[in-house]
């Protein structure tokens, strides 16, 4: 038979209802993909919040313990002023206390004075009024003898000079009164002057309390605040990831369903297959010539560069940077992909060194094209239908169909990823066969 017969009748298949699901399932898993980037994207931008909010809570927790050290130490200067101001309290009603017995003190020799006073006042107007200078002289000249005499004089000098004593004590005891005074006053002035200094630093030491507690209050607030601002952000941060998670879930299902898909279209294709060559078998020798003369290779026009389109259709993916299908990532995209479906054919002349199947490529096929130009120049077709047209050392002429489009190997949906290499180093396939 058959592998024309094979090919036709894979053609056939993949213009059906099942091959074509599949370009439908891989934007989905691309729509869920880029739901899943958008909300890392948002995730990382929360997290970064949170950890903003974080240091903020930090700082404002170093603000307020070094706030509370404030005010402990004012607490210590406060209590150490109430305790200078107790004692001060106290040498206050002590000087109190000395001032009234000092008072009394005085009260009793202002009463000593007045009578000393009166005393003394007794004795001058005596002095001036009954007993003059005659008098006294009589005294003298009525005595008897010389020691009447000096007996006499002697009490007159004696009364002279306890009244002498008497105004000299007087006079010290009228200075006393006025120098205790004194000392008392400038004692309590000293003492009320202290007392109000320390009233004053008391004072100004509850101010400053009272202005750290009222920073240490705004603080707390802020400390809430912000705490409540991260709290929220970590719920938000908490719905973002279980919305992560239930796109990956839905993703997993999503390309378990889509790998279910494709196996069973394998094994369908399979069955078709497997159906065909066993109808081929049972026919004529010649109806695998008809065959073979009706499955002729369509015609394609050559480029430029004496290369021609491999495939018909329309370049889906091109060459280089992309996002990748699978996970979403940045993948270089070795080759160009061509959305279709029917026969895949050599681009130029040349000898098959490949023809097998490969994980990724699925099946594939690398024609070696010799030097062209100064340069090895290779191609590369894969994701081709079971049931490739060509083997490994085959001679093909440019034109000649090698396979069918397929999705087999990392593939989401019927496509041909075709690769230039020049030197064995991929190149733009576009610069070959045309955009």
């Amino acid at each position: 038979m058959g592998k024309k017969h094979i090919a036709l009748f894979s053609s056939i298949l993949l213009l059906s209802p099942i091959a074509g699901g599949f370009t439908a399932q891989a934007a989905t898993l691309e729509e869920l993909q880029q739901q899943k980037d958008a909300l890392q994207l948002e995730t990382n931008t929360i997290q970064s919040q949170i950890e903003e909010k974080s240091n903020s809570l930090n700082t404002l927790e170093s603000e307020k313990a070094n706030l509370e050290t404030k005010v402990n130490e004012l607490q210590s200067q406060l209590d150490e002023l109430i305790g200078r101001l107790a004692a001060q309290e106290e040498k206050l009603a002590a000087i109190q206390s000395k001032i009234l017995e000092l008072q009394a003190e005085i009260e009793s020799l202002q009463v000593v004075i007045d009578q000393r006073t009166e005393k003394l006042n007794t004795q001058a107007r005596y002095i001036q009024t009954d007993a003059g200078v005659t008098n006294i002289a009589s005294i003298l000249l009525s005595s008897e003898n010389f020691s009447d005499l000096v007996g006499k004089i002697t009490v007159v000098s004696k009364i002279v000079t306890a009244n002498k004593d008497i105004v000299e004590q007087q006079e010290a005891d009228q200075q006393k009164v006025e120098d205790s005074k004194v000392a008392v006053e400038e004692e309590k002035l000293s003492a009320e002057a202290l007392k109000q200094e320390i009233l004053i630093s008391k004072n100004n030491v509850v101010a400053q309390k009272a202005e750290i507690d009222v920073q240490i209050a705004q603080v707390i607030e802020n400390y809430e605040l912000t705490e409540a601002e991260k709290n929220g952000l970590e719920s938000t941060k908490a719905e973002l990831a279980a919305q992560t998670e239930s796109i990956s879930n839905d993703m997993a299902a999503e390309q378990a369903r889509i790998t279910a898909e494709a196996v069973a279209a394998a094994e369908a294709e399979a069955a078709a297959i497997a159906a065909a060559e066993a109808a081929a078998a049972a026919a004529a020798n010649n109806l695998t010539a008809s065959v073979s003369q009706t499955t002729s290779t369509p015609s394609y026009s050559v480029n430029s560069s004496g290369f021609l389109r491999p495939a018909s259709g329309y370049i889906s993916s091109p060459f280089g940077n992309r996002v990748s299908p699978f996970g979403g990532s940045i993948e270089f995209h070795r080759g160009v992909d061509i959305a279709g479906s029917g026969a895949i054919s050599a681009a130029q002349s040349g000898t098959v060194e490949t023809a097998t199947y490969h994980a990724s490529y699925g099946y594939y096929v690398v024609i070696n094209h010799g030097t062209i130009n100064g340069v090895n120049v290779k191609t590369l077709y894969a994701h081709m239908q079971p049931g490739l047209l060509v083997a490994p050392g085959q001679t093909v002429s440019q034109g000649q169909q090698v396979g069918v489009m397929g999705t087999t190997g990392s593939s989401t949906g019927v496509h041909l990823h075709f690769e230039v290499q020049e030197n064995g180093a991929v190149v733009n396939p576009v610069n070959y066969i045309g955009g």
